[in-house]
């Protein structure tokens, strides 16, 4: 949590004591623009955290709050630094939380081991992100999905090694097997960023694609091609995904300002360049039926314990997977959806704290 984020929620520390839907009043509703500066934070992260207390207070779990701080390990000890002092923190029974951290350097894989012995633990949710930073970018999740290429990811290249003497060739390549319009996906690290929309029949298209290919060879710049699919509908399916149970909380769907011109931008980032409207996906629906089936079959080949599986359908009938968003913002629209999230995030916390 950024310094600016940490110092927000420290204004709202009332909410430690407050129940899930209280907290919930503290966040805009999804299309009802009633955001009040005053009274409400914008943050996702801050509502979780607030969440994530109430869950701990209900459950007796001690819980308590670091930001940033100063830490140190020696043998089997853990210390902080203060100011001018050293202070060993008591690890007895103490549970280690993150939400959306990674936790990938060494040093917390050994805090683990360390709280284990202390009948604690270090607990957040997709633990192989501690392991595995790859498992946070886009193409892990297609790697997975590969061998069900043809049902779930439709027409693909992934570049290696192209430079610009090669350029050419390979748009010549690309505009033969996809046609003029395509999308590149230059950050795959980056959920929901990063996004670019080409028009090969236009002029000076190859300025920005080259500055994209240039860097395709570094460690998280990795691109994805593949054809601009003309979508119909779009789904954003909260789910948990545990040993006994699959389960999908909540479906959102996106809908793009019609009279944004996507190839006309250097890349596309909602909110920041284009305009969207979303629509909530009532748990009774066909709609919903249709989205939680499509987002189980995937999850049968994806090792994602938690997060927002993100999809489209196409015109033409084929469904098109985007991304696993491991903690996306939770979008909640106003009554039976909010339930719902409050539902998605327990069960989230259900399994990190599973041994207590």
């Amino acid at each position: 949590m950024p310094r600016e984020t940490y110092d927000k929620f420290t204004k709202f520390s009332k909410l430690q004591n407050a129940s899930a839907s209280e907290i919930w009043k503290h966040y805009p509703s999804t299309g009802l623009n009633n955001y009040d500066s005053n009274t409400m934070v914008l943050e996702a992260s801050i509502i979780e955290t607030y969440l994530l207390i109430n869950y701990l207070k209900k459950n007796n779990i001690k819980a308590r709050l670091w930001h940033n701080n100063p830490l140190f390990i020696h043998n089997d000890k853990l210390f902080r630094i203060n100011g001018k002092e050293v202070i060993e923190e008591k690890l007895d029974n103490i549970y280690f939380v993150s939400l959306r951290e990674a936790l990938s350097h060494p040093f917390f894989r050994l805090l683990k081991i360390i709280l284990e012995k202390k009948n604690g633990s270090l607990v957040k949710p997709n633990m192989q992100t501690m392991q595995n930073t790859g498992c946070m970018n886009k193409l892990y999740a297609i790697l997975e999905l590969y061998e069900k290429r043809e049902n779930y990811l439709g027409d693909i290249i992934v570049p290696f090694n192209i430079t610009s003497r090669d350029y050419e060739v390979f748009i010549k390549y690309i505009k033969e097997k996809f046609g003029s319009k395509i999308v590149l996906k230059k950050d795959c690290v980056q959920e929901g960023k990063g996004v670019i929309f080409k028009d090969l029949s236009r002029d000076n298209q190859m300025q920005s694609i080259s500055k994209i290919l240039d860097a395709h060879k570094a460690k998280d710049r990795e691109v994805i091609i593949s054809p601009a699919y003309e979508i119909i509908r779009e789904y954003r399916c909260y789910f948990t995904k545990h040993i006994n149970k699959t389960e999908i909380y909540s479906i959102k769907q996106r809908i793009n300002a019609e009279d944004i011109d996507v190839f006309d931008k250097d890349d596309i980032t909602i909110y920041k360049n284009i305009s969207v409207s979303w629509h909530e996906v009532k748990t009774d629906s066909k709609v919903f039926e249709f989205g939680v089936n499509l987002t189980k079959e995937m999850l049968e080949h994806l090792s994602y314990n938690t997060g927002c599986l993100e999809f489209a359908q196409t015109k033409c009938g084929k469904i098109i997977f985007f991304e696993v968003n491991q903690m996306a913002g939770p979008l909640p629209f106003a009554g039976e959806d909010t339930k719902n999230m409050t539902n998605y995030y327990e069960n989230i916390f259900d399994e990190m704290f599973k041994n207590d």
